[in-house]
């Protein structure tokens, strides 16, 4: 038998393999392929991904338990009639919003949005999520903050390789993808790498001998970094004028948001040196600059606003859809981002529709062959704890509270239309000291701005 070309299952790398078979009950024999990510390397987890076929443990058909508690084998008709029966005992007892649906980010394109359908059409509930909700959700609120659109990386990994600088936060690539660090080679011989990590970690250690940076700040204080960065780039003329006039909108709210943090009050705040933070900066502004975030800096209290500050700093330098630069975000999962896209998440219908536009329910309910019924609110655990708690109808944390639409693109940091304080729960809680005093501490009453498309 022929060798497999594959890919394998686990992070978001999804270097390229082939598995070469081998007589039972040996396992196949896993060979790294060429492609333009990990071009023929692996780590330890692709490496032995083959060896859970045949490990003993392993679960070949169903299981359901008898009287006395005990997981037995039975045929797939039982077990399915068993599930069924079930779910639609469910449905009839406590109505079609008892039964959830659960998915994840490894299901491919074609899975995740079988799965959508059939939680919304076959069980009829509005409850369904996926685990990328506590994954990179604040990095795709962020974007569509910024840009109207979700997306992870939006360039080629390969684009990496002739950058000058990269600026790396919240991810520790030599230990969970690391293939992903032979795309450094070429920032680190020119001394570009920049890692912020409160930790010494393998990333970290990159930097090592003239490699580049490590700024360690105090946990929790990215977000001020990334506020101190950009006030750096705006004082020192170091901002590309001619693309945040062309491109973006908003961005003198942004100066004024960040004139309170000046490299010495950000070094007070993070402990990361006043002369770094102004060297990083000067380095960022050289050209051929990437901003690369991932779930370290995005899974904090205001992750969506770091997320934020780190976009607002790529636009400042003209990086975002410029050649041999940009800004990304690094997914975590094999298709966290395909997840979102076709269904899986708890307010959007594939495409990115959202489950509350009655038009795009209309249009999906077309294509599906139904017809759409009347909208009720998506699942959300943050949402129903806060109602709970007095906070208003819809939460911060995952962008569902309706917000005021702009008539322009804007760029994030800029304030909404006036409204009352004592109006926004989020507002009467936001003077905590974990966030700091800032415009771009967006709150659900501040709307989330756009760049302007070039």
């Amino acid at each position: 038998m022929p060798a497999a070309a594959t890919h394998c299952p686990y992070c978001a790398f999804q270097c390229a393999m082939s598995l070469e078979p081998r007589a039972a009950p040996a396992a196949p024999v896993v060979v790294g392929r060429d492609f333009p990510t990990n071009r023929g390397g692996l780590c330890k987890k692709g490496w032995t991904s083959a060896e859970l076929l045949v490990a003993r443990d392993r679960v070949v058909e169903p299981l359901m338990r008898d009287e006395s508690g005990r997981l037995v084998p039975t045929d797939w008709d039982t077990a399915l009639d068993r599930i069924a029966g079930c779910l639609a005992a469910s449905r009839r007892e406590h109505g079609a919003d008892s039964v959830a649906v659960f998915g994840g980010g490894g299901l491919t394109n074609e899975k995740a949005y079988l799965l959508g359908k059939f939680a919304r059409l076959a069980l009829g509930t509005s409850r369904i999520d996926y685990n990328g909700r506590f994954c990179m959700s604040s990095a795709a609120a962020a974007g569509n903050r910024a840009f109207g659109v979700d997306r992870g990386l939006p360039f080629p990994v390969t684009d990496l390789d002739d950058a000058e600088t990269i600026l790396l936060l919240g991810s520790n690539v030599a230990e969970t993808m690391p293939p992903f660090v032979a795309h450094l080679a070429h920032t680190r011989a020119a001394g570009g790498l920049v890692v912020v990590d409160p930790r010494r970690s393998a990333t970290a250690r990159l930097t090592a001998d003239g490699c580049g940076i490590h700024l360690q700040p105090v946990p929790g204080t990215d977000l001020v970094l990334l506020l101190g960065l950009l006030h750096v780039v705006i004082q020192e003329g170091l901002a590309d004028e001619g693309y945040l006039r062309d491109r973006t909108t908003g961005f003198e709210e942004v100066r004024r948001s960040v004139n309170a943090w000046w490299p010495e009050a950000v070094q007070a705040r993070t402990g990361v040196p006043a002369d770094d933070i102004r060297r990083v900066a000067r380095r960022l502004a050289g050209g051929r600059t990437y901003i690369l975030t991932g779930r370290g800096v995005e899974q904090h209290v205001d992750g969506t606003d770091t997320a934020t500050a780190a976009i607002n700093l790529a636009l400042a330098l003209g990086l975002v859809g410029s050649p041999a630069s940009g800004y990304g975000t690094l997914t975590g999962q094999g298709n966290g981002q395909g997840g979102r896209e076709h269904g899986q998440k708890a307010d959007q219908l594939p495409g990115y529709r959202s489950i509350s536009d009655p038009v795009a329910r209309a249009m999906v309910a077309e294509v599906w062959g139904w017809t759409p019924g009347p909208s009720r609110a998506p699942a959300c655990p943050r949402c129903s704890c806060s109602t709970r708690s007095g906070g208003p109808a819809g939460c911060a944390a995952c962008s569902c509270t309706a917000r005021t639409s702009w008539s322009r693109p804007r760029m994030p940091g800029a304030s909404a239309p006036p409204s009352s304080a004592s109006s926004c729960w989020w507002c009467a809680t936001s003077s905590s000291p974990r966030r700091p005093s800032s415009p771009m501490s967006c709150c659900p009453c501040r709307n989330g701005p756009r760049r302007r498309a070039p």
